[in-house]
């Protein structure tokens, strides 16, 4: 099973990089928001992904945080999509939650149990925890429920996370919300994907955070 599924995501991943071979490079990049370099071998773009920098190679395809750490094959698909989407179109004013984006409203039993559940067990009684995670990834902090935070998680997908603690009375609750224009840089799919990429973020943040908490 794990192993078809990799399959699935190499032969994903091989026909991103045949998409962007055959375009217009340069114009992707600037569509996408991002600076770039030209090299005597090609092009490196800089792409600002969470709370780092991933430059990434032409022709070569090579990705390299600026964190040292692994890139995973999912997030390099997804890096390649929004830079073969993007429309160009600025970011908006407004907000809109998940299943107000067109197409998604079916998909959000899903989009709830991978991204919402998990951030909602953790930090459903502890929203000090949740911001003090959202902040430490470089969010900024917004004025939505008990506490709330934006990240950026490409330059131009901004996703902004809102939590309602949970008291004897209420359930906690947490939500999230995008701008309008997400649909013009990444497909449907992948935005569940960089949302469950974000929460993977937020919670071991959270636990980095907590250990040095122990530690001091």
């Amino acid at each position: 099973m794990v192993l078809t599924k990799q399959k699935i995501y190499k032969k994903v991943y091989d026909t991103a990089c045949s998409d962007l071979r055959n375009s217009d490079q340069e114009e992707r990049f600037v569509a996408a928001g991002l600076t770039c370099t030209t090299t005597e071998t090609g092009l490196v773009a800089y792409i600002p992904y969470f709370d780092e920098i991933i430059s990434f190679a032409i022709p070569g395809f090579t990705f390299k945080s600026s964190k040292g750490v692994n890139i995973t094959l999912t997030a390099k698909i997804v890096l390649l999509h929004y830079i073969l989407r993007a429309s160009g179109v600025p970011l908006g004013g407004d907000k809109i939650p998940y299943e107000d984006i067109q197409g998604l409203r079916h998909y959000y039993p899903v989009f709830e149990r991978r991204v919402l559940k998990p951030l909602q067990s953790a930090f459903g009684y502890n929203r000090q925890a949740f911001l003090d995670a959202g902040l430490s990834l470089g969010g900024q902090k917004e004025e939505f429920g008990d506490g709330s935070f934006t990240l950026r998680a490409l330059p131009r997908v901004p996703i902004t996370f809102i939590l309602w603690e949970g008291d004897e009375e209420f359930p906690p609750s947490l939500r999230t919300l995008f701008d309008p224009s997400i649909t013009g840089y990444l497909p449907l799919e992948d935005i569940v994907v960089i949302s469950k990429l974000a929460s993977t973020r937020i919670l071991k943040e959270a636990r980095s955070l907590s250990m040095k908490g122990i530690m001091e």
